[in-house]
């Protein structure tokens, strides 16, 4: 054989070596561990390819930067972390290997924004008062051991950092006890030079447990599981970061993803944008990954109408039977994400003796001793609602 046909020859087989393995394999049909992409309407993911008999795949999962990789929970109940693995399916050779343990006891894997750091939660040998995040590294012959990365006397679920620096977390942090209803979504804001961890308040966090959710690496969105019942059951929806780093009031994703009452958590984004997975389920025995079009519906919310909400809720009011009550709302009360001009108030709760002036916002008249319940609405140009009720306690 001459020398031009033998490096004709390693050049085709070069050529079709890079076919066969591309750098990223978003946009081929290998993507997704090969599985055919959902429309807007969710379907289980990789249904049959990630667990065993007796146990469910879920909770928060993680693809590489290239697709290449999958990461995600595995266990046999949702409340003990007996039989807890993170495991993991690599595209290799042109195709996808079986489901392989990584690490035992721990959960939530979630990958640095350079894809060069694992961080996840959990573990055998916890510390009362204490919550610990652990890390791997990349190494050329796969994850280093884990190893400590924070120890902090609060909770630190679904830790996420993001390109920033900044680090998010369903926290407790100083204001409430180590239990889940004093959990909400907090952001240690490293970028800033904090180091403590922050509630980001209203409209993000509602009563009750404030702790399952995904942010983006750019922090320009998350989406949360908020309404969450003692029960679990819950709904997603998708909050906007703007400009002066507040967020909008949380939206809705709609009935297609919000159809029953069950538990909803470990959102996740693929990295090229297109896909929402997250879990659901209303016990073990129907827990599974689930995944549906994100990248249009996420444009789509974007620029339709924002709800109003309740920012700072009216306190209760001390009167005197004597004097004239004249109480005017307080500008702060609501919120509209679209503006506060859309906003028109009404009293749609006001005892006999008492009026309320739309235009000046408030409320006069004069009462006899007692307790009385006012309610008050704020309608936007396209009717959304929001409503805050108080009390004139009248001596």
């Amino acid at each position: 054989m001459n020398k031009p046909l033998i490096a004709f020859l390693a050049f085709s087989t070069a050529i079709s070596s890079c076919k066969q393995a591309p750098a990223s394999l978003w946009g081929t049909p290998d993507a997704y561990l090969g599985q055919t992409p959902p429309t807007d309407t969710p379907k289980i993911f990789a249904q049959g390819m990630l667990t065993e008999k007796g146990a469910w795949a879920g909770d928060r999962i993680a693809f590489s930067a290239d697709g290449k990789e999958f990461y995600y929970s595995h266990n046999t109940t949702w409340f003990d972390g007996k039989n807890l693995k993170i495991k993991y399916v690599k595209f290799e050779d042109g195709k996808w290997t079986s489901p392989k343990v990584l690490t035992n006891h721990y959960y939530a894997p979630t990958l640095s924004a350079d894809d060069k750091t694992m961080y996840f939660i959990g573990g055998d040998d916890k510390k009362p008062g204490h919550n610990i995040v652990w890390q791997s590294h990349r190494s050329d012959t796969g994850w280093t051991l884990q190893t400590q990365y924070l120890d902090k006397p609060y909770r630190l679920y679904d830790f996420t950092p993001t390109a920033s620096g900044n680090i998010y977390a369903g926290s407790n942090g100083t204001w409430g006890n180590m239990d889940w209803k004093n959990c909400q979504f907090a952001r240690i804001n490293v970028a800033k030079g904090d180091i403590g961890i922050k509630t980001l308040g209203i409209p993000l966090n509602s009563p009750g447990f404030n702790g399952d959710f995904f942010v983006a690496k750019d922090e320009s969105y998350m989406i949360i599981s908020y309404k969450e019942q003692p029960d679990f059951e819950c709904e997603l929806p998708i909050s906007f970061r703007k400009p002066d780093d507040t967020w909008t009031n949380p939206k809705n994703l709609g009935a297609l993803i919000n159809n029953d009452k069950g538990h909803r958590w470990g959102e996740y984004v693929s990295p090229d944008g297109k896909y929402l997975f997250y879990t659901h389920g209303h016990s073990e025995k129907d827990c599974y990954i689930f995944w549906v079009r994100f990248d249009t519906l996420k444009e789509k919310l974007m620029h339709s109408n924002f709800e109003p909400y309740v920012k700072i809720p009216v306190k209760d009011q001390l009167a005197n039977a004597s004097q004239p009550i004249s109480f005017k709302i307080p500008a702060d009360t609501f919120f509209d994400d679209d503006g506060n001009s859309t906003l028109t108030l009404s009293a749609t709760q006001l005892p006999p003796g008492l009026s309320f002036d739309a235009a000046a916002k408030t409320i006069s008249g004069k009462l006899k001793a007692g307790r009385y319940d006012v309610t008050i609405t704020a309608t936007d140009a396209a009717k959304a609602a929001a409503t805050t009720k108080f009390r004139f306690v009248v001596k």
